[in-house]
């Protein structure tokens, strides 16, 4: 109720104000110079009257503030220096260490590789006539070949030995780790490792 009694308050105002300028408005209409007819009309619509703005041309008293043109020749003079700064024979002193920790890195790799290549060599197949069989305390058996090297059984033997004496035997790298060795003409074989 309250809405409706200012909603109506206001739109009587409104028109009240509307009607009043009628007439007003209306002699406005009538004037012929445009100019006149505009203030005429500025006067109902805003409530101080508009100024005039003072029109100048622009003057070229401080152009020199807003342009200046750049330079015909640039110079720039290199700075001489007669001895390196400390930032510059610190970054030498890093360059240095960090090459001779480069040659200790491939002088390590190259060590590397070789240990690398006689592990490969050791990977072949060792073909040889066993010369010797000896069962050591712990039920194991060393095994001696013609080349001199030495193998020993990983698993305990507690029988009679596998092999002998003057048997042609095949050491080879097993599937996933150590060395089997195997007697050639015969279904025998060992897992061993190398001892020398």
């Amino acid at each position: 109720m309250k809405l409706k009694t200012i909603f109506c308050i206001g739109m009587f105002a409104l028109s009240s104000f509307s009607f009043s300028n009628e007439k007003s408005i209306a002699e406005c209409a009538k004037i012929e110079d445009p100019n006149l007819r505009l203030k005429c009309y500025d006067s109902f619509l805003l409530s101080s009257p508009p100024q005039e703005k003072k029109e100048s041309a622009p003057s070229m008293e401080n152009a020199d503030n807003y342009f200046k043109p750049p330079p015909n020749k640039i110079t720039v003079e290199p700075i001489q220096s007669v001895e390196p700064s400390q930032e510059l024979k610190q970054a030498q002193i890093k360059i240095q260490e960090t090459e001779s920790e480069l040659k200790k890195v491939k002088s390590e790799l190259k060590k590397a590789q070789e240990i690398e290549r006689e592990l490969r060599k050791e990977d072949k197949d060792v073909l040889g006539t066993i010369v010797s069989v000896k069962k050591t305390g712990n039920y194991k058996i060393d095994i001696t070949l013609d080349n001199g090297q030495v193998w020993r059984s990983v698993e305990s033997v507690y029988n009679r030995l596998p092999v002998k004496k003057s048997q042609k035997v095949i050491i080879s790298k097993a599937a996933i780790s150590g060395h089997i060795l195997r007697v050639t003409g015969k279904k025998v074989a060992i897992r061993v490792r190398k001892i020398s």
